[in-house]
């Protein structure tokens, strides 16, 4: 996207910014090409999605195929998701930052060494349960 393409001034009236702060963004290359890319149609029709593929004795009821659903790769859709636990959530902008990145990078998504990692709960040694979750990236339309 080039810089014509991309309306600065709309950007900037959505970020509440003042013209100091958009010029901040603006004259650091890597901050403005991510913001371009960050706020396009390409990244708006992808899905990060936080998946259970393991559970034992999990005490709040987790199970394989419960789901968190952020639309944009970071927004996440309530009426999409399952209900979740909060200690399971500790990862998961670590991995929306790692999902994030590979996607202005020009990176596949989908194919990250570390796309699976577990609840703070350390399991019945110690705690009472575990899940192992899995993180992975599906256009909006496969979504649901």
């Amino acid at each position: 996207m080039s810089e014509k393409q991309f309306d600065w001034k709309r950007y900037q009236k959505y970020a509440g910014y003042t013209d100091e702060e958009l010029e901040m963004v603006r004259s650091d290359p890597k901050r403005a090409k991510a913001t371009e890319i960050f706020f396009s149609r390409e990244m708006a029709k992808k899905c990060l999605i936080i998946e259970v593929v393991s559970s034992h004795g999990c005490m709040v009821g987790m199970k394989p195929g419960d789901k968190l659903v952020f639309r944009a790769l970071g927004i996440l859709d309530p009426k999409r998701s399952s209900p979740w636990c909060a200690q399971a959530m500790g990862d998961i902008p670590s991995v929306a930052n790692m999902v994030q990145d590979r996607f202005f990078s020009g990176l596949d998504m989908n194919d990250m060494v570390y796309d699976q990692f577990s609840c703070m709960d350390v399991g019945p040694k110690g705690g009472w349960g575990q899940i192992t979750m899995k993180a992975y990236v599906v256009d909006e339309d496969e979504s649901n």
